[in-house]
């Protein structure tokens, strides 16, 4: 929570910093991050696959497009860099995603997946607390669990 509570403090001092610079707020891209208190769980269909240059200067991330087996919702769920996504994944495939609802600049929801489970494979992207596992350090608990739920 600290962490959370000292990155907006940094995020709010750079935008004032802007304003006070002349520089439009636009040109700072700030990452959506990982918040655990809008964790949700959706079970459902793999309708769409893509592969989106989400963030300046990163490898395009993997995207699904996903509906909701009981609501009918359509979940747009980003994953990760499409270099660390390792499983076989095909339109149709029934998945469990664990997620960050996320609402981007223009209002509309999407997913930060934590955790996907495929085929009674588990793979880990993010950690408990929503770290990426492809950034490294001491919270790297990114791999690959067979036939164990979330």
């Amino acid at each position: 929570m600290e962490y959370l509570v000292r990155k907006n403090q940094i995020a709010a001092v750079a935008a004032a910093a802007m304003i006070m610079l002349g520089i439009p707020l636009q040109a700072f891209q700030a990452e959506p991050f990982y918040n655990v208190d809008t964790e949700v769980r959706i079970l459902g269909t793999v309708e769409e696959i893509r592969f989106e240059p989400r963030y300046k200067d990163r490898a395009p991330f993997l995207v699904l497009v996903v509906k909701e087996a009981e609501a009918g919702l359509r979940d747009t769920i980003e994953v990760g860099p499409s270099w660390f996504f390792g499983p076989d994944l095909h339109q149709g495939e029934h998945v469990e995603i664990v997620g960050s609802v996320i609402r981007n600049e223009e209002g509309m929801r999407f997913v930060i997946a934590r955790e996907l489970r495929i085929g009674g494979e588990t793979l880990i992207v993010r950690d408990s607390r929503g770290f990426p596992g492809w950034r490294g350090g001491g919270g790297r608990t990114s791999g690959r669990r067979r036939g164990r739920g979330f």
